[in-house]
């Protein structure tokens, strides 16, 4: 009866100590008492995989799907134990180290530990890299951070390059249908067949006109050339709309004006403010767009090779009068060489005589 009740009284204050213990654990310590967990389940994990293959879990090794309940895992690990108890494998090496996972697999999936399992199964296991154990994260090395920003900023000028062009373009057909507008009239693109009322005069074989440097901004685009072979195109309207833009702008003096050329052939020129010479007016060819090949990669490329083609014909022209003076040199030599034999036979002649 006194050992019993000492053992009691033991028992007691055990309890008693680790209560207070915990009830005084911090923030930190919980955290550490979880890591500490956590590392075992990492452990036992790699272990497994070790032993039984790469890909194995908690639950394939017993035949179970993550979602099994309590009892199945239970029925589950009770097969397992016998078909793995050591008694029965004892030529398979570490049959006991085996069993002894086993068992601890089924502690981690009957408590708290097992919800923790599931996330790190459903999201990946980190690697032990000698000091703890830490995710395979990418890290690109330097050849690929460079090839990324070299594409990065050829996809970049590339964006910029087609909005530019594009915008120009529209600038320069804009431009184009202002003056043809300015020129021949509101009915300029209108066929002769499909004018009502009073035929437009005859087109004058040159015209100069003064039209907004980027055309009027009002201006309708052109008839879509489907509408126009089929017929769907209503040029009375077309020459309606083009008649108020004309009216609209008519002596507007906030923008640029220039003076454009326009000529019976849809050809036109633009007077240059600075030298006062015609520059001829196209529209730009979708041909000459922007391509990958215009970006500054394939241009310093292609720079570099007509730098090194230059320095190579640079340096065949030098050496060609450097080869005709050599040989104009030799020449000379031989010639002297053959004049100072003859001389040297006729001293020997008259030496004789």
């Amino acid at each position: 009866m006194h050992w019993r009740f000492l053992l009691r009284v033991l028992a007691i204050l055990t309890i008693f100590v680790v209560g207070v213990t915990a009830a005084n654990w911090d923030k930190d310590d919980i955290e550490v008492c979880t890591l500490l967990l956590t590392h075992q389940i990492f452990e036992l994990q790699a272990a497994l995989e070790e032993s039984e293959g790469a890909g194995s879990n908690f639950y394939s090794i017993m035949g179970l799907r993550p979602s099994a309940s309590l009892a199945e895992i239970r029925k589950a690990y009770r097969e397992k134990s016998l078909e793995w108890h050591p008694d029965k494998n004892p030529d398979v090496p570490d049959a006991h180290k085996r069993f002894e996972r086993l068992g601890l697999i089924h502690r981690i999936l009957r408590d708290e530990r097992r919800d923790r399992y599931n996330h790190f199964l459903s999201k990946g296991f980190p690697k032990w890299r000698g000091s703890g154990y830490y995710y395979a994260r990418f890290r690109p090395g330097l050849f690929m951070v460079l090839a990324f920003l070299i594409a990065v900023s050829m996809g970049v000028q590339y964006l910029v390059q087609q909005y530019n062009w594009r915008r120009d373009q529209k600038r320069i057909e804009n431009l184009r249908r202002s003056a043809l507008a300015a020129a021949w009239g509101a009915w300029f693109q209108t066929p002769a067949d499909a004018v009502k009322g009073t035929k437009p005069k005859s087109i004058p074989a040159q015209k100069k006109v003064h039209v907004p440097l980027h055309g009027f901004e009002d201006m309708p685009p052109a008839p879509l050339a489907g509408d126009v072979s089929a017929g769907q195109v209503d040029w009375d309207e077309e020459g309606h709309k083009i008649r108020k833009v004309l009216s609209a702008h008519h002596g507007n003096v906030n923008v640029r004006m220039v003076d454009v050329m326009v000529y019976s052939d849809s050809s036109m020129a633009i007077i240059d403010d600075e030298t006062n010479e015609w520059i001829t007016v196209e529209p730009l060819n979708e041909a000459d767009a922007p391509s990958v090949k215009t970006t500054w990669p394939f241009t310093l490329a292609q720079s570099l090779l007509q730098r090194s083609s230059t320095t190579d014909t640079v340096r065949d022209e030098a050496q060609a009068p450097a080869d005709e003076v050599d040989l104009a040199t030799s020449r000379t030599e031989t010639t002297t060489s053959a004049t100072s034999t003859k001389a040297a036979k006729r001293r020997k002649r008259a030496g004789k005589a």
